[in-house]
C-alpha cells in the first residue's frame, strides 16, 4: 500500500507511488479511495540536485552564473571555434616548445598500513612551468594501471590550489623531495637532456640515485605453542603446519608390522619419600610397535590404595624433550613419567628372552660382551673363592654382585641379572660357584671348555 513499508532481505522500502494500472486495479477491485493511491513526496536528493545544477551551468543556460575555472576541454573547443586564447605566456612558448625535463621520483609509502614504494615519471614543461606526473607499471606489480597521477598544471608547493607558490625549475633537484598534495616524492634520476639544461643555465646536478630502496628483511620465527594435553602431541604439531585439512603423522609401518604385539612388561616401585608409596607396586608395559607406554597398578586388599589405570596408553617425554624408547627399559633404571618416577624392579620371563636376543637394542643384555668381561677375570674369581669358601660351595645373586664389586666390576643390575640367568637357568636361587668357574674359562659364551 502507498504509504507503507516493505523490508525485503534486511532493507526497508518505502511505497511511494504506483502506476496507472494499478491505480486502477486496486480503486476497481480493492475499494481504494483517492487518498490510498495519492502520491508521496520522495526524499529529497541533494546529490542529484547539485549534479543537476552543474550540468546546467556546463550546458550553458542563460541566466546561470558559472564564475568557475575554464574546463580544460571547453578552452581547447572554443579555440577550435575561433576564440583567440590568452596572450600570456606566449613567449616561453615560442622559445621552448614542448620541450620538457624529465626525472624518475619514487614515492615511499610503506607508513601507511598496506602501503608500498611506487615510481613516477615527473615532466616539468618549460613553456607555461607546469607539471604531470606519469606512473610507471611493472608487470605483474598487481595495481591497476591508471595514466596519471597529477594532470598537466601548476604544483603549488604548500598543497593548495594557488598559483602564488608554484615549483619550478630551480626547485628541483636529485635528491630533494617533491610534495605533491601530501605525497612526498624523492627525485632520484634524470634524462640526458635535463642535465643538459641544468648545465647550460650553470647548474651541475648529482648523480642518479638508485631506485630500489633496500627493505630490511623481518625475520618471522615460528613458534609452536605448547602442548595443551587434549588428543597425541604429534596431531596437535600437525595443526601447526598451516593447512586448513592437515594429514594424520606419519607412523613407520615397518617397524608396526615387524614389532606388532611385541610388549616389554616391568615390576616398578613409585621412588617418593612418602612411606604409603613404598608399599606400592606397578606394571609398566612398552609397546615396541610405536614406543607407547601403559602403567597399570594392581589392587592390593586393605592397602587403602584404588588400583587400575595409572596411565593410558600414549608416548612419554624425557626431561630434555625426546621421547622414551625400547633401550631405556631396562631393570634398575629409573624413568620419570608425568612427575613420578618409577624404578623398575625386574620383568617377565618374555621380556628378558626378548632382550637377550636383541644386542642391538638392550646392550645391557648382550652376554657375548659379558662373557668377555668374565674370561679377562678368570684367575681372580677363581681366586675370590678360593679366599672366600664358606664350605657350601652355593652362590646366591647377591654373591655373584658382591664378587663383582670385589673385583672392581661395575656391572648394572641388568648385567648382573643377565650373568646370573646363565648360570641359574632353572629358577632355583642358588647355585654351585663351580657354574661361575666353568663359565668364565668356557672358549665362547655358549660354555665350550678351553
Amino acid at each position: 500500500k502507498i504509504g507503507s513499508e516493505v523490508v525485503i532481505y534486511s532493507r526497508k522500502f518505502h511505497i511511494a507511488s504506483c502506476n496507472e494500472s494499478t491505480k486502477d486495479y486496486v480503486l476497481k477491485y480493492h475499494g481504494w479511495d483517492e487518498q490510498d493511491v495519492e502520491t508521496r513526496l520522495l526524499p529529497r536528493d541533494r546529490f542529484a540536485e547539485s549534479n543537476k545544477a552543474k550540468m546546467r551551468r556546463e550546458s550553458g543556460v542563460p541566466g546561470v552564473d558559472r564564475k568557475r575555472k575554464m574546463n580544460d576541454l571547453k578552452q581547447v573547443m572554443e579555440s577550435m571555434l575561433g576564440k583567440e586564447s590568452s596572450m600570456t605566456d606566449r613567449g616561453m612558448f615560442l622559445e621552448c616548445g614542448t620541450d620538457s625535463l624529465c626525472f624518475q621520483v619514487l614515492w615511499d609509502d610503506r607508513q601507511r598500513l598496506y602501503g608500498d614504494i611506487q615510481y613516477f615519471l615527473l615532466f616539468y614543461y618549460l613553456a607555461d612551468d607546469t607539471v604531470e606526473i606519469m606512473r610507471t607499471n611493472a608487470k605483474n606489480d598487481g595495481r591497476d594501471t591508471f595514466p596519471k597521477l597529477l594532470k598537466r598544471s601548476k604544483l603549488p608547493k604548500n598543497g593548495r590550489v594557488s598559483d602564488s607558490d608554484c615549483y619550478t625549475w630551480k626547485d628541483l633537484a636529485i635528491g630533494k623531495t617533491v610534495n605533491v598534495f601530501g605525497r612526498t616524492m624523492l627525485i632520484a634520476k634524470s634524462d640526458a637532456f635535463t642535465r643538459q639544461y641544468y648545465l647550460s643555465n650553470g647548474i651541475t646536478m648529482k648523480d642518479d640515485m638508485p631506485l630500489q630502496v633496500q627493505e630490511k628483511k623481518v625475520e618471522i620465527k615460528r613458534v609452536i605453542p605448547p602442548y595443551n594435553g587434549f588428543g597425541t602431541e604429534e596431531d596437535s604439531l600437525r595443526s601447526c603446519t598451516g593447512g586448513l585439512n592437515p594429514p594424520p603423522p606419519k607412523k613407520d609401518l615397518q617397524k608396526m608390522r615387524d614389532k606388532n604385539g611385541v610388549i616389554l612388561r616391568f615390576n616398578a616401585q613409585l621412588v617418593s619419600g612418602t612411606a604409603d608409596d613404598a608399599t606400592r607396586r606397578f606394571v609398566i608395559q612398552f609397546f615396541m610397535e610405536d614406543d607407547t607406554i601403559a602403567i597399570r597398578e594392581p589392587p592390593v586388599k586393605n592397602s587403602g590404595v584404588m588400583g587400575g589405570n595409572f596411565l593410558r596408553r600414549q608416548k612419554m617425554k624425557h626431561e630434555n624433550g625426546s621421547y622414551y624408547a625400547a633401550k631405556d627399559m631396562y631393570v634398575g633404571n629409573i624413568v620419570d613419567i608425568v612427575g613420578h618416577q618409577f624404578l623398575l624392579l625386574n620383568a617377565d620371563e618374555y621380556t628378558y628372552r626378548l632382550m637377550e636376543c636383541d644386542e642391538k637394542t638392550f646392550p645391557l643384555s648382550n652376554f657375548i660382551r659379558l662373557h668377555g668381561i668374565l674370561r679377562s677375570k678368570h684367575n681372580d674369581i677363581k681366586s675370590y673363592f678360593i679366599s672366600n669358601y664358606n664350605g657350601t660351595g652355593a652362590l646366591d645373586q647377591g654373591g655373584l654382585e658382591k664378587c663383582c664389586k670385589s673385583l672392581g666390576l661395575d656391572l648394572h643390575t641388568q648385567e648382573l641379572l643377565t650373568i646370573w640367568r646363565k648360570l641359574d637357568k632353572k629358577g632355583k636361587g642358588k647355585v654351585a660357584f663351580t657354574k661361575l668357574l666353568k663359565l668364565a674359562a668356557s672358549e665362547d659364551a655358549f660354555g665350550s671348555q678351553r
